[in-house]
């Protein structure tokens, strides 16, 4: 025996100490205990007289040689570690040929409207995202999951993330870190001091969040969240009103955030009032437009991924609340860029509520047809029922119990002149 032709088709030297050590396996994988058998296996396939065989011809020599000296349970282990070995170099080739579809952009399919697999940071996730399922299915469930998964009749979401096992979809605690201020990895954020800085913020926790885990990132109560930081905005804007307007110099709140930009104590100065209610609109508009911005232009992820961002809103009564949540919406109908085009993220859910905003008469009804409007023209917001059953008991004082959602919409297409309705979809 001279030559072996490899299964890539190159031509080596035989070796035969490479058989002998596959049959000394397979011997101690059954506990057979006389090693010196192995050269009955192996010395007949070295005398062979030939100039070249294949790989495979030699181990089925192997196979047939442990036969014949009936060494069974050898040759049964020995087949079992020939299987495995050939279910590796499958799986090697399968996902080497994934990718190199995902590096070459052979199918770029940008499954998620987030992700842009042609830029640099895409073709590397795809790629590592392909490795990643390889190895959750090989390493981290049992045979039936895995062929549940491989044969569609359960769907692992997110299975490239399933080895980590860090957080998906969560709901950012926005009120406490805007009041209290947050850490990175660098620096620490003081707290929000105003209405445009709170908007900045949310975008910038939205983006560290998402780099924390997969999935993505909400905020459960958005128009909420914000009204302390309208007031304290609107606060500045009423003093400067009263030292170019309505000179007083003993006008003082000692907190702002706990009184309503609608207090006597504001009504009461006309002038400063009215200067105040425009700039505090004004601000409110542009910080939301910020925001909407931010989150469809600043990459996490490696430079390739949007974070996956939602937010609810739509239940606050508050003269705050309800400004917020009308430049949401807004800036949703107006659209982004010079061209207006219809923003991605954040993904809007409105929170439907009986006795807030669902019938004529009720003090955000009008949002309500606002959010009709804008859904009509972007797709956005989606719709939450805050009571509906799995909420029952909600506390109608404290929006940390309603029912939000992290949203995600799909519009189903019929080829058809007939109206077709739209189908929605929520998750996580």
């Amino acid at each position: 025996m001279d030559k072996v032709v490899k299964r890539d088709g190159r031509v080596v030297d035989f070796d035969g100490e490479k058989i002998r050590i596959a049959v000394k396996k397979a011997m101690d994988d059954v506990g057979f205990k006389y090693p010196s058998f192995v050269d009955c296996v192996v010395c007949p396939i070295e005398k062979m007289d030939k100039d070249k065989v294949t790989v495979e011809e030699i181990q089925d020599m192997v196979e047939e040689n442990l036969m014949k000296a009936k060494m069974y349970d050898v040759a049964k282990s020995y087949i079992r570690y020939r299987y495995k070995r050939e279910m590796i170099r499958n799986n090697d080739s399968e996902i080497m040929n994934k990718v190199t579809e995902k590096l070459l952009c052979k199918n770029v399919q940008n499954q998620n409207a987030n992700v842009d697999e042609r830029s640099f940071g895409g073709r590397t996730g795809e790629v590592t995202r392909e490795v990643m399922k390889q190895y959750a299915l090989d390493h981290c469930m049992n045979k039936m999951a895995k062929e549940n998964h491989l044969s569609n009749r359960i769907y692992i979401h997110d299975l490239d993330s399933y080895a980590v096992g860090m957080h998906n979809c969560l709901s950012v605690p926005i009120d406490d870190l805007l009041k209290n201020g947050f850490k990175t990895r660098q620096t620490d954020v003081r707290p929000a001091n105003s209405v445009n800085t709170a908007f900045q913020l949310v975008a910038v926790l939205f983006q560290i969040q998402s780099l924390q885990q997969f999935g993505g990132v909400s905020a459960t109560h958005i128009d909420y969240s914000m009204v302390p930081y309208v007031r304290k905005s609107f606060y500045k804007h009423f003093k400067d009103g009263l030292k170019y307007l309505e000179p007083d110099d003993d006008f003082k709140i000692n907190d702002p955030s706990e009184v309503s930009i609608d207090d006597d104590l504001y009504v009461s100065h006309q002038k400063a009032y009215k200067y105040a209610m425009d700039m505090t609109n004004k601000e409110v508009n542009q910080a939301v437009e910020g925001m909407f911005h931010n989150l469809n232009t600043l990459q996490s992820r490696s430079g390739n991924q949007l974070p996956f961002s939602s937010i609810n809103y739509g239940t606050c009564t508050k003269p705050e609340g309800r400004m917020v949540t009308k430049a949401i919406l807004e800036t949703s109908i107006k659209g982004l860029g010079a061209k207006q085009r219809t923003s991605v993220f954040p993904c809007q859910i409105f929170q439907c509520m009986k006795g807030v905003n669902l019938e004529p008469g009720e003090p955000n009804y009008d949002l309500f047809q606002l959010a009709l409007k804008s859904t009509a023209k972007r797709l956005y917001p989606n719709y939450a029922n805050v009571d509906w059953s799995g909420n029952a008991g909600y506390d109608p004082d404290d929006p940390r119990t309603y029912f939000s959602t992290m949203g995600l919409v799909k519009l189903v297409h019929v080829k058809s002149f007939e109206p077709r309705p739209r189908v929605w979809e929520q998750s996580c």
